[in-house]
């Protein structure tokens, strides 16, 4: 199954505000957390424009980069088809929030 135009760019988007919000939330630099996780400046800006979908690996040291640990989650998306039925489809959510245990 190959993902859509209009997913890559949602993944896109949704990794692009995450970053932003965990970059703003330590007052580092776009220069700073690139030589802190060993990529280039220009590509913190690409990803944090969302120009460009980050690959796991990059996804998984922006992360630990931030002590945070990268998380996955598959949703099923419905879709309404004209006849009434509906198709579900799998969703890709990244969310790289911390999630507590609770006891």
């Amino acid at each position: 199954m190959e993902v859509s135009g209009g997913d890559s760019v949602a993944i896109a988007a949704q990794c692009a505000r995450l970053l932003l919000q965990l970059r703003d939330s330590t007052g580092e630099t776009q220069r700073q957390l690139a030589r802190r996780i060993g990529m280039t400046e220009s590509m913190i800006s690409r990803l944090e424009r969302g120009d460009h979908v980050p690959n796991v690996t990059t996804l998984c040291r922006i992360a630990q980069a931030f002590g945070r640990r990268l998380e996955i989650v598959f949703h099923e998306h419905e879709h309404s088809h004209s006849d009434g039925t509906q198709h579900v489809h799998g969703h890709s959510h990244v969310d790289a929030e911390h999630r507590h245990k609770h006891d």
